[in-house]
């Protein structure tokens, strides 16, 4: 098997067993196929689920607010009762029949009569009636009495609502008791005026023509039964009874109801500030505009800006989370990596402890390592870690310093499997802060220092300034083996980035992939415990076996 196909399936080896890796940039061969426009190249829909996990806090604020306030206002609201009575709505054939009244104009549809009725319920006079028979206004019984028609039969509904169990059955059954009788009295005064009509001509008619007389006389005797039997056309099938329970105000029905609505209402909100936020706030976001392979994430942790340069001196997260990000320096790059560049696009992103303590993996590794501060303008190393002051990169390219004059050797601890000597790493520090070292960066001495520090450690790590402030660092980039991109989640934006990406790509940088530092537990990325305990992951620093 040739060289190239044996770390081609180890790189495919090491992808396949890890989680993060698998979450990076494909290998060169299939980028062009695999690649995607998309952040991290997410299908929309899981990109949909990050954005709503990372903003878990306005859902859960809407979810929370929306049902409380809709139980509590549902909460004052008065206690309504309701109780129907019922009526069904006759044709009136039976009395005509049992009188013998034959109809002399065709009946409507049934549906005009329904609609007829309907509107009859409704008149004002039947409020009057039912409310001379409870003794109150007209208007509380207009006002509590709605009439529902049922599509499907010749059955409408008398529903009154009020505060009390007790008071809604009698207001329905007199209503529908006084709609009955309106009906029957308005019939038999219909039949009525046809029967005077009828003894009208009656007594018009002369003694001579009895047969006419007669015919009359039986008319005017069907007429009188008809009335005698008239029931108004309607009946009353059910009763209304007092009601068990009340039909609102139903508090937890509310905020049910207000608990989707909050939920979808915090969904909708956070796809909103997704879309209008200028920072990049996911791990897989930055991977994706970037567009190089993640090198590793590092937990949000305040031991981690404190700490020095020992990994010892950290939790066995952030332990392991630099731990990985040396080891996939080397996995994601074929060639030796003789200096490395870590720069960011603002401010505040944590390169220089990034920087720091990937040099500090490298040495615990065993790797001889040197990390050089670049930052002439405000340098910080000295103070960070409490070093003597010295001329530092200062002496070196402004004053020829010899570089073995100002390199300072620091303690991190013993070696990696805990037997060898104590582990340690040589450091220079940027010396005086300079005004415009600019072109102190971009000399001739610069590039020489690069390469003899090349030649004599393993590893060369570089901190240098914001990119997007400044170029010192950019003036680097053709000096070194491969530069390392740091972005922190919440604090780089959109913009900054798409500058260094531009920034890069215009002076050919050999980008070697990217570390997302800040990351917090909703960020969608795996614990760096692997699944064990702290403890278990301490011992398994110290080489000892875990307990699962």
């Amino acid at each position: 098997m040739s060289a190239t196909a044996k770390s081609a399936l180890e790189r495919a080896w090491v992808i396949c067993r890890d989680p993060i890796h698998r979450s990076a940039r494909p290998l060169p061969i299939l980028s062009s196929v695999l690649s995607d426009d998309r952040a991290g190249g997410e299908a929309p829909f899981y990109a949909v689920v990050r954005n709503l996990r990372q903003r878990w806090w306005v859902i859960a604020l809407c979810a929370l607010l929306a049902p409380t306030v809709a139980y509590l206002v549902t909460s004052q609201q008065p206690d309504e009762f309701r109780a129907t009575a019922k009526l069904q709505l006759l044709s009136g054939e039976l009395e005509e029949g049992v009188a013998g009244v034959t109809p002399g104009v065709p009946r409507a549809g049934s549906g005009m009569l329904e609609s007829t009725s309907l509107d009859l319920a409704s008149l004002r006079v039947i409020a009057v009636r039912a409310a001379s028979r409870l003794g109150v206004s007209a208007d509380s019984v207009a006002g509590r009495v709605r009439i529902v028609p049922n599509s499907d039969s010749n059955v409408i509904s008398v529903q009154a609502s009020g505060p009390t169990a007790r008071g809604v059955a009698p207001l329905a059954n007199a209503y529908a008791q006084a709609y009955k009788t309106f009906r029957r009295d308005e019939a038999r005064k219909r039949i009525g005026a046809a029967a005077d009509v009828l003894q009208g001509q009656l007594e018009r008619t002369s003694t001579e023509r009895d047969g006419r007389r007669t015919e009359l006389r039986a008319r005017i005797d069907e007429l009188r039964l008809l009335s005698r039997l008239q029931t108004g056309n309607a009946a009353i099938v059910e009763r209304a009874i007092v009601p068990g329970a009340r039909v609102a105000p139903k508090p937890q029905r509310a905020a049910t109801i207000a608990l989707g609505f909050g939920l979808v209402l915090g969904g909708g909100l956070a796809l909103l500030f997704e879309f209008l936020s200028r920072r990049l706030n996911d791990p897989a976001e930055i991977e994706g505009l970037y567009s190089e392979p993640l090198l590793g994430t590092i937990p949000e942790s305040r031991a981690v800006a404190e700490a020095g340069f020992g990994l010892n001196s950290l939790p066995p997260n952030e332990h392991a989370a630099f731990q990985r990000v040396r080891g996939n320096l080397r996995y994601f790059n074929d060639y030796n990596i003789g200096s490395v560049l870590v720069i960011s696009a603002l401010p505040a992103e944590g390169k220089s402890t990034v920087a720091r303590h990937l040099a500090g993996a490298a040495a615990e590794a065993g790797t001889s390592v040197i990390l050089l501060e670049a930052d002439l303008r405000l340098p910080t190393l000295v103070k960070r870690l409490g070093l003597p002051p010295t001329e530092g990169l200062t002496g070196i390219l402004r004053d020829g310093i010899d570089p073995a004059e100002v390199i300072q050797r620091v303690r991190l601890g013993s070696t990696a499997d805990g037997d060898g000597p104590h582990a340690h790493m040589d450091v220079i520090s940027a010396g005086p802060p300079q005004p415009n070292p600019t072109y102190l960066i971009e000399s001739e001495a610069m590039e020489r220092l690069i390469l003899d520090l090349e030649e004599r450690y393993d590893l060369v790590v570089i901190d240098t300034p914001a990119a997007t402030l400044v170029s010192d660092g950019l003036a680097l980039v053709d000096k070194v083996s491969g530069v390392i991109v740091v972005s922190r989640v919440r604090r780089n934006t959109r913009a900054a980035a798409r500058s260094l990406r531009g920034q890069l790509s215009n002076v050919r940088a050999n980008v070697l992939g990217v570390v997302v530092n800040g990351v917090g537990r909703m960020d969608g990325m795996p614990n760096y415990g692997y699944g064990y305990s702290s403890a278990d992951a301490e011992k398994l620093a110290a080489g000892e076996p875990a307990a699962n």
